[in-house]
């Protein structure tokens, strides 16, 4: 005959506390000590304006967030890129948990799993969550963000993008013999323009006349189809970039053979898709093997050859079109620490000849 476990039984004490809405909250707990704790506790985050009835989770929580604070003011990428970082890194952990009851703990949990990823994917959880229990705190569902301001993400960071040099953009250029291809080129590495702006690039924006391109457009190549949107990535993206006496040589053949609306075009006129960039993008690849280029490294190396030139920082960040000035001296720092490496070393030795 099997033997039955006796369960312990508990004689539970309740006691309750008032909601400033008027409503009772029941609190219950197997001692004394603990459920004067638990009270305290939940007074102190009614104090704090907190709303303890709530049974609101994470997961619900990170959609609203998601629809009404992200959705309406950024980007197809920029929207799926946050949705991965949420299914992928984010809501297997703590989805399922009442807002109020996630700790440092659960959050440190989600950064341990990340030990072995990038600085950038570890940069972006955190930035998330730190703006998902930002807006949780604004709307009194939790009294103090879980997400220590003393955690920073580790990670490798990403390896610093070279721009070309002089010869390795004649090389491309030179060896790129694909119209629509090198028209790309062409435009991103003398004009320094976004990808989507070339892509959204119309000849209703190009005056030759005053040998200016008016950046105007841009496109959001998206799985099915792509659009062309007036809003550019920044306010600063709306800008006038000189034409260059190469591109403009270029640009007015090329026009004489154009049957569309678009300067890069499919054939039935309509701007590339996302296969048809890809496949000239592997034209591109194909011909200079031993460089790595993308589209934002043609960008890179525009603002390089500008720094080169003598520009000055505002002048620069205009044509580039960045929102701000901090942005176009990052890149700054970076082109003048690689021209001092060499020069500071030989600096150092005509020193110590000196005092020798």
């Amino acid at each position: 005959m099997a033997q039955t476990k006796n369960k312990k039984k508990y004689n539970y004490l309740t006691k309750t506390i008032q909601i400033p809405d008027g409503t009772r909250k029941y609190i219950r707990a197997k001692t004394k000590a603990e459920l004067n704790e638990k009270v305290l506790k939940a007074q102190i985050l009614v104090n704090s304006g907190v709303d303890i009835c709530s049974e609101e989770t994470f997961g619900h929580f990170a959609q609203m967030w998601f629809d009404l604070y992200k959705k309406p003011s950024l980007r197809e990428n920029s929207l799926t890129t946050i949705m991965y970082v949420l299914n992928q890194h984010i809501l297997p952990f703590i989805g399922g948990y009442r807002l109020r009851d996630i700790t440092p703990m659960h959050i440190q949990a989600i950064m341990a799993s990340l030990s072995g990823k990038s600085n950038s994917l570890q940069s972006k959880v955190l930035i998330h969550l730190r703006s998902i229990f930002k807006a949780a705190q604004e709307n009194g569902l939790v009294a103090k963000s879980p997400v220590s301001s003393m955690l920073k993400p580790g990670g490798k960071k990403t390896a610093e993008k070279a721009a070309l040099t002089p010869e390795e953009g004649r090389l491309l250029i030179e060896r790129v013999n694909n119209p629509r291809a090198h028209t790309f080129l062409l435009i991103a590495l003398q004009t320094g323009m976004r990808r989507g702006e070339v892509l959204g690039l119309m000849w209703e924006d190009i005056d030759f006349s005053q040998r200016l391109i008016h950046v105007r457009h841009n496109a959001i190549l998206g799985k099915g189809a792509t659009t062309i949107q007036d809003a550019l990535k920044t306010s600063a993206g709306r800008r006038d970039l000189p034409l260059t006496d190469d591109l403009e040589g270029w640009l007015t053949k090329y026009k004489q053979r154009s049957r569309s609306k678009f300067v890069l075009a499919m054939k039935n006129g309509k701007p590339l898709t996302q296969s048809a960039y890809k496949s000239m993008w592997n034209l591109v690849e194909r011909e200079l093997p031993e460089t790595h280029v993308t589209a934002h490294i043609l960008r890179h190396t525009y603002v390089t050859r500008l720094f080169e030139a003598g520009l000055d920082i505002k002048e620069i960040q205009y044509l580039v079109g960045h929102s701000s000035v901090d942005m176009t001296l990052r890149v700054y720092t970076h082109y003048d620490r690689r021209t001092r490496e060499g020069k500071t070393a030989e600096k150092v030795r005509a020193a110590m000849r000196a005092v020798m």
